[in-house]
């Protein structure tokens, strides 16, 4: 009985013994932090896109100081800078300066050699024309336009010049036969008496 006993004890023992063992290795074991997953930053929000105006300086050309001086009345001025206009370098600028002096002279024209000139130059003014223009101002035509007569009130004209030229010719003839006539009877008169006295001498 007391070998059982004894027996009992040590196996106590040894399962004691061996629980112990195994906390010591639990315990021992190294044990890995678990990570915490961490936020990724938020972004900025996003910045509106501002709208950027791009100021353009435009040059004052001859041309813009002539139109300024054709404005007031300064015709004579405005078409010396046109003329120094039509040497710019831009194209816009040369086309807008010479369809200027082409409307003025077209207006002041005053006989067939000027009307001759002005013509030649809105022809030039034409030729180098691009499509679409060059921005011309169409006011330079307002006064060329306004004297414009179409065709057929020319026609109408020639025709009541024609009936009254012929009424005047007509006039003048009928006035021309009447004198033809008052001095044939002068002539007649005259005759006459000539006649009358060779016979009172020959009487004698």
């Amino acid at each position: 009985m007391a070998q059982c006993v004894l027996h009992r004890v040590g196996s106590t023992a040894v399962h004691g013994c061996c629980g112990l063992a195994l906390l010591l290795v639990l315990g021992c074991a190294r044990h890995e932090p678990v990570p915490v997953p961490v936020a990724a930053p938020a972004s900025p929000p996003a910045t509106p896109a501002k709208d950027v105006i791009i100021c353009k300086i435009e040059r004052e050309t001859a041309y813009d100081l002539g139109l300024r001086a054709y404005d007031a009345g300064e015709v004579k001025r405005a078409m010396t800078l046109w003329r120094e206009a039509t040497a710019d370098a831009d194209q816009a600028v040369r086309q807008k300066a010479l369809f200027a002096m082409a409307g003025v002279r077209l207006t002041q024209a005053g006989s067939d050699a000027e009307l001759a000139t002005a013509l030649d130059m809105l022809d030039t003014w034409a030729k180098k024309s691009p499509p679409g223009g060059s921005g011309e101002d169409a006011r330079f035509l307002v006064p060329v336009v306004k004297a414009f007569k179409p065709g057929y009130v020319l026609k109408e004209q020639k025709a009541a010049l024609e009936r009254d030229c012929g009424k005047k010719l007509a006039e003048r003839e009928e006035q021309v036969r009447k004198s033809l006539q008052q001095q044939v009877k002068a002539l007649e008169s005259i005759h006459q008496q000539i006649q009358e006295k060779k016979k009172g001498l020959s009487n004698y």
